[in-house]
């Protein structure tokens, strides 16, 4: 069974509910669609229901069973509203959050933060900026949490290590240039994230230009070597080590040559974390083009409820997959909880 068969299976049995702002777009409206028929997820598109129902008229897909959550409706809008100005959890005032949910990202991020939905998916037709945005002001961040951050999920057919072949990597997108307790916390979150989506023990590796200080003391070494002992420091119960060289930190056979200390992790890294966004951006990509590897995600991180950012150029296929991993993510964050 491939990484996302047993997704469909998890999601399926724990079926969640997505809230689908984006639902103007084809590709995304035929994977909710889809996701709904299948059992993957309960689907509420947020908006228009007028604006729905042409949408799937247009693309020919039929929305029985799923919802519409109908920003026309002024009573409903008031209640919603009244629940997140009395909740617990609030992070802006409900004025703040009154002007901004005449747009459809903004009432499903609404929707999540007062219970109506488990999870939101977008990105499509949204700007990861604008995305973040709307979930720091409305979902907020975990508490004690310092950034939010992305994990994507990379299948790389055919390796065989002693790890697998499936692998987290992050941060891709949301936390550019990490301080380096954002570092740290980004490697933290990441361990919960991968194992909550693939039922494995999380094995997380720092990356860099060294192992265990072969490229020497410079700055950027010297920044990984402290976000590891934070990490350390702050999750002792977490397989984390570094900094390591990205062969030493996947390959058994390097990493027992080049780390030579006791290690939980060389060699067998599961979880791998990148100094910026741009190595681990463009390291995923590079697999994705070169290596053939089926990426997911980026499922992000931090933020008190479970969201989804896809890429503007995903498909209805790559969409209906992410849906189901973000229901699953989803069940890990109320089991959680």
């Amino acid at each position: 069974m491939s990484f996302i068969e047993s997704i469909y299976e998890k999601a399926k049995a724990k079926k969640r509910t997505i809230g689908v702002p984006e639902y103007k777009n084809e590709y995304m409206i035929k994977a909710a669609v889809k996701a709904q028929q299948d059992g993957i997820a309960q689907i509420v598109f947020v908006g228009d229901p007028a604006e729905v129902e042409a949408s799937a008229k247009e693309y020919d897909v039929d929305i029985t069973g799923a919802r519409i959550a109908d920003l026309n409706d002024a009573a409903y809008i008031e209640t919603l509203l009244n629940r997140y100005a009395d909740s617990p959890n609030r992070v802006m005032s409900r004025k703040f959050v009154e002007k901004r949910i005449g747009n459809p990202l903004y009432l499903a991020t609404l929707l999540e933060a007062v219970g109506e939905t488990d999870a939101t998916i977008a990105g499509v037709d949204t700007t990861t900026y604008e995305f973040v945005l709307a979930a720091n002001s409305i979902i907020g961040l975990e508490k004690d949490c310092n950034t939010a951050s992305g994990l994507l999920i990379v299948e790389v057919p055919g390796y065989q290590g002693e790890q697998g072949n499936v692998f987290g990597m992050g941060d891709g997108a949301v936390c550019i240039e990490p301080t380096v307790e954002q570092h740290a916390g980004i490697a933290i979150a990441a361990c919960e994230t991968f194992s909550a989506v693939t039922g494995k023990e999380a094995k997380c590796a720092f990356l860099s230009y060294s192992t265990d200080g072969s490229g020497g003391d410079s700055a950027p070494v010297k920044k990984v070597r402290a976000a590891v002992a934070l990490a350390q420091e702050l999750r002792p119960d977490l397989k984390i080590d570094g900094e390591f060289q990205t062969d030493a930190a996947i390959d058994m056979r390097v990493g027992k040559k080049k780390v030579k200390r006791p290690s939980e992790v060389a060699g067998q890294a599961n979880v791998l974390i990148f100094h910026d966004a741009a190595a681990a951006n463009s390291a995923t990509k590079l697999l994705q083009r070169l290596g053939g590897a089926v990426v997911f995600g980026p499922l992000y991180q931090g933020f008190r409820l479970p969201i989804l950012d896809c890429s503007r150029s995903d498909t209805d296929d790559i969409l209906y997959n992410d849906m189901a991993l973000l229901s699953v993510l989803a069940t890990a964050k109320k089991e959680k909880i």
